[in-house]
């Protein structure tokens, strides 16, 4: 299912790298600045040089951690004003000036990323599913993160091997892009992992009945869509935790919300003539007050 929504940003060696690993959004945010369209998404910030000190520290025992070949790093504090994130990002080289790793970390010090740069052959015999499930985990708890729930282990289309993830529930509701994901080579080396935490609002005191967010939401494609609204069969309301956009309407934002908020999911799945044009289109009413808070599309 491809998203029509998704912003397009310079990606740069780093992007296409992570392009399938990352899920939307980011840790906890602290990048002040709103990102506006067009406009570069990161910028670097200055630090005292023993925070970038200490920074440079952790991410060659972090490296040193996964199995990585490391001499020496590197430490820059970046803010990241799309993904609502201010973070100190490490560059790890080995022996020979070569750079093998790049890691990032919250303010407070926990991993927010690690990958493992090049490419790597597969010399060993591949694992299957349950043993790269348990492989992730090692790495995880390695890495001093502690993998909580159900572990989902898909192999990886592009690169081989596996990614393993771990999906964020607060509350019995999932938090949509939130958890902590790890990627394997094909013989369970360590490829990346990334954890992402964001904040989230105060639920309401009352919440929306679902027949009236399931109603909601069909007043808002039978207004964007008009007689084609018609070929939209609608699904659920499911609750979940997501980013507000400004997808169908919704706030007229540039970047996904810093904070996540309570929706009901409402799915509507196309069919007939419409379904040539799209296959599902997702609206997410606050689950408070009934509001937009926009929403997804599938082509």
């Amino acid at each position: 299912m491809t998203s029509l929504i998704n912003r397009t940003r310079g990606l740069g060696l780093l992007g296409l790298a992570l392009a399938g690993l990352l899920t939307l959004g980011g840790a906890t945010g602290q990048a002040a600045d709103p990102f506006v369209a067009g406009s570069r998404s990161s910028r670097a910030l200055s630090a005292p040089p023993d925070v970038l000190a200490r920074a440079r520290d952790h991410g060659v025992a972090l490296a040193r951690a996964l199995g990585l070949p490391v001499a020496s790093a590197k430490a820059t504090r970046v803010a990241d004003v799309f993904d609502h994130r201010t973070y100190d990002e490490v560059t790890a080289v080995d022996a020979h000036g070569m750079d093998v790793a790049l890691s990032r970390f919250d303010l407070d010090g926990s991993v927010a990323m690690a990958l493992a740069l090049g490419w790597h052959a597969n010399a060993g015999r591949g694992l299957d599913g349950p043993a790269a499930a348990a492989r992730a985990a090692a790495v995880a708890r390695a890495a001093g993160l502690d993998p909580a729930g159900a572990a989902r282990a898909r192999e990886s289309a592009g690169a081989g091997g596996w990614s393993v993830s771990w999906a964020r529930v607060v509350d019995s509701v999932a938090v949509r892009g939130d958890g902590l994901r790890v990627a394997l080579w094909p013989d369970g080396t360590f490829h990346a992992l990334t954890r992402t935490e964001r904040a989230l609002a105060a639920p309401p005191d009352a919440r929306l009945q679902p027949s009236a967010a399931r109603a909601a939401a069909v007043a808002v494609v039978a207004g964007r869509l008009g007689s084609a609204a018609a070929d939209l069969v609608a699904a659920g309301p499911d609750l979940a935790w997501i980013a507000p956009n400004d997808a169908l309407g919704g706030p007229r934002l540039d970047a996904p919300g810093e904070t996540l908020r309570l929706a009901w999911i409402v799915r509507f799945d196309a069919h007939g003539a419409l379904a040539d044009r799209l296959r599902a289109v997702e609206v997410w009413i606050d689950a408070g007050d009934g509001r937009l808070l926009g929403g997804d599309v599938a082509e």
